[in-house]
């Protein structure tokens, strides 16, 4: 009894602790999250042998609290970050909800777009300042610059059978791929017109990928996800939501892309794949109207997910966010009704998204296209599903479409943004008084997709990795999973149980399995230690920590072959 409640315990607070003493015999995803803390302790001043007293502390403090066998299961556990952040609770029960009492109201009434938007931030400080968001207009024709300056990445076998020049930086070379905007593909040599291109893209790839980029637009992960469907056969349409100098935000593009790449990849040092922006002037930023300058031109829905702000007017927050997502949602509405016959006529098709696109490509349903994503799914990136800060309410978070559709979700156990951290912008937003959003949180989209019913999820928690974006230090696993999952998904569970679990490479746990609903917490695919930005590209983000070696694991479709 209290003895068998005392050892859970202990098992339990593992999760949470990290001391030489204690982790000879522990998980290697148990050492990662170890490290994570201890790193966090750092930052913070903490000596490594202080850290470790504290951690032997809190673990009698937790064995101390417990006086009924009863109440251990009921143990409300945190991941080693929570102690980085000092969020933990030492009793047996749920941790208390801030804000239990409250059911936030969703603002996402169509007729509320119609009017002028006022955002507050806080008073006291010069970094921020009040802005409005002007009405929004209706008409999905409005909208139209999203698919008409799209971006486009082929497959091998489809700049082959086009006559295009390679133009794609990875792995160290240039490689077999072409990335430019769909305007560009008028230029192809081998299909001089718009029949001739659906033909041959409809047949030169395994199937297409509508994919929804983050709030930076098409920069950073965004081209190297794009990079991993074309190198698994599949061709990618990205719709740019900062294409319109006239809308809500905007980018300046880099003229002649196509042309421009495959100049820049001639140069080893400046290979796409790294490079943090490849597509727009690097001299035009969409600055965020909140912040406080004149100097350079300012958009309403650009924006800084700060903590304060948010929690300083909650409402204007709460409405922002729903019209953030509403410009996405009409952007995929005009994408939908103009889709290429290529698309229309491909043997699969997915709807991809991460971070901001992500929630978009969760959220968004349309009859259209969920009949074209019965042959594929849903691929959502960087994003939980949960009521959070990005979302005016609960229902807000749900996942839309047919509940038969497959879906992967993968997002990082430390995202810093939407993870159940006490870092992340979520969890600051969440824990507070004045805060909103579900608690506690999850930190991925597992408990969404089994309330919702879904029949086929699976959810992949990347424990290997601090970052947002998954392709900094995990991108081999992320690449594998993602093929792996394009190639069977509606077998894809059955599948990354085998392949990548205890009779694979036994790079992911499974955590929980639940009517066609399965949980796993993976690891990076490669042993080594990441390295600095500036030793892998002079164009990365100079700021990431790269796992710069590139590892391949399982098979191809015959379709992505080159010829």
């Amino acid at each position: 009894g209290r003895g068998a409640s005392r050892a859970l315990a202990l098992r339990k607070m593992r999760a949470n602790l990290y001391c030489p003493l204690a982790t000879t015999n522990l998980e290697a995803d148990e050492r990662s999250a170890f490290r994570v803390w201890i790193s966090a302790m750092s930052n913070r001043g903490v000596p490594v042998m202080v850290a470790c007293l504290m951690s032997l502390g809190i673990a009698l403090l937790a064995l101390a609290s417990i006086g009924r066998p009863e109440a251990s299961p009921q143990y409300h556990v945190r991941d080693a970050y929570s102690i980085a952040g000092t969020a933990f609770w030492t009793r047996p029960g749920p941790a208390p909800n801030p804000h239990a009492a409250r059911e936030d109201e969703c603002l996402d009434d169509p007729a509320s777009f119609d009017t002028t938007l006022h955002v507050a931030v806080p008073g006291g400080q010069t970094k921020y300042w009040n802005f409005t968001v002007p009405p929004m207009s209706s008409s999905t024709e409005d909208y139209s610059y999203a698919m008409e300056h799209a971006f486009v990445v082929l497959p091998s076998r489809c700049v082959l059978r086009m006559g295009l020049q390679p133009n794609v930086g990875d792995a160290g070379r240039l490689i077999n791929q072409w990335m430019g905007r769909i305007e560009e593909l008028t230029t192809a040599p081998k299909a001089t017109t718009s029949a001739e291109r659906d033909v041959i893209l409809a047949q030169c790839a395994c199937g297409w990928a509508i994919f929804a980029h983050g709030s930076g637009g098409f920069t950073y992960d965004n081209p190297r996800y794009s990079i991993m469907l074309a190198a698994a056969g599949y061709g990618v349409l990205a719709p740019d939501s900062f294409a319109s100098s006239t809308g809500l935000r905007y980018k300046a593009p880099l003229k002649n892309l196509s042309s421009r790449l495959r100049e820049a990849n001639t140069r080893q040092q400046n290979l796409s794949f790294w490079c943090e922006n490849n597509v727009y002037d690097p001299t035009s930023g969409c600055t965020a109207a909140m912040e406080n300058q004149t100097s350079s031109p300012s958009y309403p829905l650009c924006y800084n997910s700060d903590p304060q702000a948010i929690l300083s007017h909650t409402e204007d927050w709460r409405a922002f966010y729903e019209r953030v997502f509403r410009l996405r949602q009409l952007e995929l509405d005009y994408v939908v009704a103009h889709l290429p016959e290529y698309i229309r006529q491909a043997p699969k098709v997915f709807l991809v998204g991460e971070s901001e696109g992500g929630m978009a490509a969760a959220r968004y349903s349309n009859p259209e296209l969920e009949k074209l994503l019965a042959s594929g799914g849903r691929i959502i990136l960087q994003w939980s599903c949960e009521s959070n800060y990005y979302t005016s309410c609960s229902e807000d978070a749900g996942v839309g479409g047919a509940k038969s559709t497959p879906i992967l979700n993968m997002i990082s156990a430390h995202d810093p943004y939407f993870s159940a951290s006490p870092e992340s912008v979520a969890f600051k937003v969440a824990n507070d008084p004045r805060g909103y959003g579900q608690w506690p949180l999850t930190g991925n989209c597992f408990a969404k997709l089994l309330d919702q019913g879904f029949e086929n999820a699976t959810v992949i928690v990347l424990a290997h990795t601090i970052y947002h974006g998954l392709t900094v230090n995990t991108a081999n696993v992320a690449r594998a999973l993602m093929k792996a999952f394009l190639a069977e998904p509606r077998n894809f569970q059955h599948m990354a149980l085998e392949h990548f679990g205890r009779s694979g490479n036994e790079l992911c746990t499974e955590l929980q399995r639940s009517q066609g609903r399965t949980l796993l917490r993976c690891h990076e695919l490669g042993s080594e230690s990441s390295v600095h930005a500036s030793e892998v590209s002079s164009c990365a983000y100079q700021r990431y920590e790269l796992h710069k070696e590139y590892y391949e694991y399982g098979t191809y479709e015959m379709c992505a072959s080159g010829i």
